[in-house]
């Protein structure tokens, strides 16, 4: 096994590693939690992860990041995993052939991928029931959740940024 291997090895286990990581501090009840709403850490890590390593690994840790998240939600499982993924291939792609790997960038597909993930779930779990006062667990509690992770996100897409950059997908690859 050559140099090169070893290294895509480590990088990915320290990838799941950090991923298994956030899904625990983000599953501990009570931890972090703000009037009781707790942000997702492991959907805006599958983003960053998309941004720096492309839309093949992004999808395939933002299935990983969205089934963990479905172990501790309420919904069918396999709703975060396919929300997370979908999200995480078109953020690799957009920034492979369009954007650029920045902050502002990063803050655009999280705030993306979290809304449509809470609108869906909102949807399926109280909108269509036509539940009295439904609207509110919306305001409440999708829409705190949502910002809460893109802000809890930000040292994550750094975090991902300096592992990128210590761990280059090809030597001659520039960042």
């Amino acid at each position: 096994m050559n140099n090169t291997a070893r290294r895509n090895i480590l990088k990915n286990m320290l990838i799941v590693f950090l991923l298994l990581l956030l899904y625990v501090l983000q599953s501990v009840p009570g931890l972090f939690a703000i009037n009781g709403v707790k942000p997702f850490l492991a959907i805006p890590a599958a983003v960053a992860i998309a941004m720096f390593e492309g839309e093949f690994a992004g999808g395939v840790y933002g299935a990983v990041a969205g089934l963990l998240c479905d172990m501790g939600g309420l919904l069918l499982f396999g709703f975060n995993g396919l929300i997370t993924a979908a999200c995480c291939i078109a953020a690799g792609l957009l920034v492979l052939h369009l954007m650029r790997r920045n902050i502002f960038t990063f803050l655009l597909f999280a705030v993306f991928t979290l809304m449509i993930r809470g609108a869906i779930e909102y949807f399926f779990a109280y909108g269509m029931w036509n539940y009295t006062d439904a609207s509110r667990i919306f305001l409440h509690v999708t829409l705190p959740a949502a910002l809460y992770s893109v802000i809890a996100g930000i040292p994550l897409f750094f975090l991902f940024r300096g592992l990128h950059r210590r761990f280059p997908v090809s030597e001659g690859e520039e960042n």
